[in-house]
């Protein structure tokens, strides 16, 4: 059986193009159409500036595909992979403060946090999703690069969700995620961007902000007004 238009377009596209770019635009095709994305060509992907912004920041003897299957807790830093240049660049984006949502349940359960880091974006990026998908449940995932049911219940019914925005000054230990954090999953891609092109850090969460699940029987210490970040409210349907 011939090479399909779709897989023909993608390999005419990479041919000539070096190892490190060929491997991320198939991690970002791949983890992108994972989440039932229309793409057709690597010149339609939302993350096409992510690779161009790779291409030139890509460094060293790490492949994408090397720093992936180290494995989850062996996960080389990025700056032994990625030139200073690019990782700065990066994280400028985050001068004006990063936001990210939570599951309410999940939040006020076990805090901002997971092993001490949570995920982010800029802020500014986050609300331009946010205008663009119009509470939508669905497509909020999507942009999100999340599963497609993910915002939504057993019975379809959207769940309690809200926002944590972190001023410049809370963004303790601001970095480019390693792969390594407690929030990295299966469809996680080395250079600091989501499957669908987003820009994300990584942040620290001190100890003392905990939920509900992580006090001792009768504890006294659940105060989320002493968490950083502050809270927005945020309604799907």
């Amino acid at each position: 059986m011939g090479m399909g238009p779709v897989v023909r377009s993608l390999k005419d596209a990479l041919d000539g193009m070096p190892v490190h770019v060929r491997q991320l635009a198939e991690m970002f095709r791949k983890h992108g159409r994972s989440q039932q994305r229309n793409v057709t060509d690597i010149s339609d992907l939302d993350s096409a500036d992510a690779l161009k912004l790779l291409d030139k920041g890509w460094k060293g003897d790490w492949t994408p595909n090397d720093v992936v299957r180290a494995g989850h807790g062996s996960r080389p830093d990025p700056s032994d992979y990625l030139d200073a240049d690019y990782i700065a660049q990066h994280l400028a984006r985050f001068d004006d403060g990063a936001s990210r949502i939570y599951f309410s349940d999940s939040l006020h359960t076990w805090g901002p946090g997971n092993r001490g880091t949570t995920f982010v974006f800029p802020t500014s990026e986050l609300q331009n999703i946010l205008d663009e998908t119009g509470g939508d449940a669905l497509a909020l995932a999507d942009r999100l690069g999340l599963e497609p049911g993910d915002f939504l219940d057993a019975s379809g019914n959207p769940v309690t969700v809200e926002i944590r925005h972190f001023a410049p000054d809370e963004l303790s230990g601001l970095r480019l995620p390693s792969g390594n954090e407690g929030g990295a999953n299966a469809h996680w891609i080395p250079g600091g961007y989501l499957p669908t092109g987003i820009p994300e850090a990584v942040i620290d969460i001190p100890d003392s902000a905990t939920g509900i699940g992580h006090l001792p029987s009768g504890g006294s210490d659940y105060n989320p007004g002493l968490w950083p970040g502050t809270a927005e409210g945020l309604t799907l349907r």
